[in-house]
């Protein structure tokens, strides 16, 4: 029988968490513009859109899936829970390797086929599969937390940042035991994040949805060579 996954393997890649920050700010935002409001990685933020649509008569996210705004979910589901059985039948190298280089194929093939069709109706099976690679990352945080801070969800490193600040400002007691250094790897986070953000806004309107393309080859290039 193979040995289980770990609850904090070693030997995570320096700089991992923050490349993968930046390919979730940089899919999720390049995804939402080309698939007219849809979060791929950030999938509960679907249902804010869903809850402004019935609440302003389809205003808000009308050009939108909304079959695959309420799907987001269950697919984002879906491709954690069978990522974790995955997981746990293979060591704990060997099963982020394989996490990590299925989410990068999965997403360049995205970015291949859109750079061959273009726009049209097989963008819903694209979306599909960017959800189901971002669940698979996800996934691999909650298995690996020697990662680093969540890279996709950045409101709760913003507000231990804010605590912290408040803590070096005085206004608030110290924290307890020495330092984990966990801040700087938060703000690296969300620095990475932003920047995805920014980027993928920008590949987008120049490449379409073929821009994921650019955070996949990153991360499968950082793969190849760790060091």
């Amino acid at each position: 029988m193979s040995e289980p996954l770990p609850a904090a393997p070693p030997a995570i890649l320096p700089g991992l968490a923050s490349l993968l920050a930046f390919l979730a700010g940089f899919v999720d935002t390049a995804a939402f513009i080309h698939m007219g409001g849809l979060f791929v990685a950030h999938v509960t933020g679907n249902f804010v859109l869903l809850g402004a649509a019935l609440a302003t008569g389809g205003a808000v996210g009308e050009k939108g899936p909304e079959v695959l705004q309420l799907a987001a979910l269950p697919i984002f589901f879906t491709a954690a829970m069978l990522t974790g059985a995955l997981a746990a039948r293979l060591t704990a190298t060997r099963g982020l390797a394989v996490i990590l280089w299925s989410a990068a194929l999965l997403t360049a093939g995205v970015a291949g086929a859109s750079a061959w069709l273009g726009a049209g109706p097989w963008d819903t099976a694209s979306a599909v599969v960017l959800i189901a690679a971002m669940g698979m990352l996800n996934a691999a945080h909650r298995l690996n937390p020697a990662m680093g801070p969540p890279f996709a969800l950045m409101t709760g490193n913003v507000a231990a940042l804010a605590i912290r600040t408040a803590q070096l400002l005085h206004l608030a007691p110290p924290p307890e035991g020495p330092p984990s250094g966990i801040e700087a790897k938060m703000l690296r986070a969300v620095i990475g994040f932003a920047l995805g953000c920014a980027c993928g806004a920008l590949a987008q309107v120049w490449l379409g949805l073929a821009a994921v393309g650019i955070p996949a080859l990153l991360l499968a290039g950082r793969l190849v060579w760790p060091k």
